[in-house]
């Protein structure tokens, strides 16, 4: 699954921020319940809705997450709107997709179709996906064992260790603010609450921190693309303050690469 010539998903990111200044990232959690009311008489309007968003938050943003699930719950349209999406972030964007994928024998072909077919640059996987269940040659992407609880975050953090010591790109994901391991790269999913960059700041920093509904909802009125961006600025700005962007550190190049 290596790709010549393209760029892993921390070189992409690390391009980003330097020339974004910014750990912020977009979580695209597209439902269609919760869309603003211009959007509702659109047919398929996951995509659009998507495409809107975007244009108004995408100088605040270094990253974007594409969560599966959204996608999937509105079948075939919605797996047709995810790759539109895909096709559509900025190139220097490095695309992460959340899947959280749970069975070994099918992670390779989760793996393929992540990297090879939507183009992502990094994967999360269940925190009890074994590392041998990832193939060796998944060299270009970054794989992330996702933990909700101290108890998962113990065993994601055993097998992203397993899946570094074998060469890869591995780290953690965690959805709410955990004890974060010195040795190991982490991104903050699903972010809701100013307050837990606080938290963040006491330890490693999240190296990218992806806020979807505070953003993407921010108004269900006719202004909601001008909210998006006043909402995506804001968080811009408190990320700033909290955990602002510096030059890599030669410690931090050392954990992303194992």
């Amino acid at each position: 699954m290596t790709i010549p010539g393209r760029p892993d998903f921390w070189g992409k990111l690390w391009n980003a921020q330097r020339q974004r200044r910014t750990r912020l990232g977009l979580a695209l959690a597209v439902w269609r319940d919760r869309m603003p009311a211009p959007m509702l008489p659109v047919d398929d309007p996951v995509f659009p809705f998507a495409r809107a968003i975007l244009e108004e938050v995408e100088p605040w943003i270094c990253a974007c997450a594409v969560p599966l699930i959204p996608f999937l719950a509105e079948g075939a349209a919605g797996m047709v709107a995810m790759e539109r999406l895909i096709r559509y972030l900025p190139d220097d964007l490095p695309i992460l997709l959340d899947a959280r994928w749970r069975d070994p024998a099918s992670a390779g072909a989760y793996l393929r179709a992540a990297f090879e077919v939507w183009g992502a640059d990094a994967v999360t996987v269940a925190p009890e996906l074994p590392a041998e269940a990832v193939p060796q040659g998944a060299a270009n992407g970054a794989i992330f064992w996702w933990a909700r609880e101290a108890p998962e975050a113990e065993i994601a953090g055993r097998h992203a260790r397993a899946a570094r010591a074998r060469g890869l790109l591995a780290g953690l994901a965690y959805s709410t603010p955990l004890s974060v391991p010195e040795d190991l790269r982490w991104v903050a999913l699903e972010v809701q609450d100013p307050a837990d960059l606080s938290r963040m700041a006491g330890g490693p920093p999240p190296a990218v921190v992806f806020v979807g509904e505070p953003i993407l909802y921010a108004s269900r009125r006719m202004d909601f693309r001008e909210a998006a961006r006043r909402a995506a600025e804001r968080w811009a700005q408190q990320l700033a303050a909290w955990l602002p962007v510096d030059a890599p550190d030669p410690q931090g190049e050392r954990r992303a690469s194992g």
